[in-house]
């Protein structure tokens, strides 16, 4: 839950990467959505998984 408000995906892409690099000393690139993307995955932050049809049940 975050209290703070983005104008954009470019302020919450750049301040995202700014506090993981602050804090956990993770970078992820902030220059483009393909980029931040790559890097989310690449550091284990974000998983996408295909549905497994109905409600994911099957």
């Amino acid at each position: 839950m975050d209290h703070q408000i983005w104008n954009d995906n470019q302020d919450f892409m750049e301040g995202y990467s700014y506090r993981k690099a602050t804090f956990e000393n993770i970078l992820i690139r902030h220059d483009n959505e393909q980029n931040f993307i790559e890097d989310l995955q690449k550091n284990n932050l974000l998983k996408i998984e295909s549905s497994k049809g109905f409600l994911g049940l099957f």
